[in-house]
């Protein structure tokens, strides 16, 4: 369906393949999915999900071409005030916020992998001493230590992520 000159909406009846569609769609195209849903209740969600992603994307990523609701829905709603997310961002990560995407990505995946330094070497496809000093230097660049609140950690990387700065 035609949204506008440069809008497009499309119902598709399972889930596509995200890593497919982003090999091959056009550097300009932006792609936005809402979650799936039965019947017209799940439909009207699914279509405020998507406009939500699709704004998101505008707002925030130059480099992000696709994304799901799942993935945006908690920037969405940490981010809904932009300057305190940014004060939230700055306490949060202190220095850690302009370190090397190295760094940024070592912290990332060993929360996303439950705290775990093998899983996220693993991940990584590095090794897991590199993941363990990469770790260390984050802790000297944050205010407190990650493990006093990986969860504020987690959620301003995820931020600063969506804004394309990490």
């Amino acid at each position: 369906m035609v949204a506008d000159s440069a809008t497009r909406w499309l119902w598709l009846p399972r889930v596509p393949d995200i890593a497919g569609i982003a090999s091959v769609i056009a550097p300009s195209v932006r792609i936005a999915l809402g979650s799936r849903g039965a019947g017209l209740d799940g439909f009207r969600r699914s279509h405020w999900e998507a406009l939500t992603t699709q704004r998101m994307l505008a707002q925030f990523s130059a480099s992000q071409q696709v994304a799901t609701h799942d993935e945006i829905e908690l920037v969405s709603l940490v981010t809904h005030e932009p300057e305190r997310a940014e004060q939230f961002v700055r306490r949060s990560l202190g220095d850690l916020e302009h370190a090397s995407a190295d760094i940024l990505d070592a912290v990332r995946t060993y929360i996303a992998e439950e705290c775990n330094a093998s899983r996220a070497a693993s991940r990584l496809f590095t090794h897991r001493n590199t993941v363990v000093r990469r770790l260390a230097r984050a802790d000297e660049l944050r205010p407190i230590p990650l493990a006093d609140n990986v969860l504020r950690v987690g959620v301003a990387l995820e931020i600063i992520r969506w804004h394309g700065r990490g």
